[in-house]
């Protein structure tokens, strides 16, 4: 088993993943639209908005064998599964120099397809299933800002603030590095300011509705 990622039309993630519902029991495969609860401003009041975190991707967790990969295919709004190309040219190239064995079967190491798709590093999924919830989304984190120092006191990015790179206090946001395949996405994530006071601690602002 491993976690691969889905190319799919931007805005039909969630129409993809009611798809692989139907078709595979989730022992089989397990899929995950990660998604970010942030604060957007309308009419002079904050509102609650979700979005996807990876706008036109769509993670799984399965074992890759030929079977599944064409039934992949078949998914409406499927553009591709991200492929590992040094992979797939060293399999050409020994191909290439051998004959082709008729009594080959799906689990010979030759159709490992575990390798030819690119998986998700280990230490990235481990990252990303962190920050989300039981829903799969990001909710607020509660911080505190003083003298420029950011100190989370609660929330998904409670003992990761080491993620964040910048905080918008008028937007009540907080922009975070998340790896993805090896390189690294600016995310801006909602927050909740609070600050100190002489009864312990007091929200910042209202809460958002």
């Amino acid at each position: 088993m491993g976690w691969y990622a889905l190319f799919v039309e931007t805005g039909s993630e969630d129409i993809v993943q009611k798809c692989l519902k139907l078709q595979f029991c989730q022992k089989d495969l397990y899929s995950c639209v990660p998604k970010r609860l942030i604060p957007e401003k309308k009419g002079g009041k904050f509102y609650s908005v979700v979005k996807t975190l990876f706008p036109g991707y769509l993670l799984i967790n399965t074992k890759m064998t030929p079977t599944m990969y064409y039934e992949l295919k078949k998914l409406p709004k499927y553009y591709r599964l991200l492929r590992n190309s040094s992979f797939m040219l060293d399999k050409i190239n020994r191909r290439s120099q051998s004959m082709p064995d008729p009594h080959i079967e799906e689990g010979d190491p030759i159709y490992n397809y575990d390798d030819f798709f690119n998986k998700i590093e280990e230490v990235e999924i481990r990252q990303i299933l962190q920050l989300i919830n039981n829903e799969n989304i990001i909710e607020y984190s509660n911080v505190i800002v003083e003298n420029a120092k950011v100190s989370v006191q609660s929330g998904p990015l409670y003992g990761m603030e080491g993620m964040i790179k910048k905080i918008d206090k008028r937007k009540r946001r907080a922009q975070i590095a998340v790896s993805f395949f090896g390189g690294e996405r600016l995310i801006e994530v909602g927050i909740e300011l609070i600050v100190p006071d002489s009864q312990g601690m007091m929200k910042f602002y209202e809460k958002m509705g």
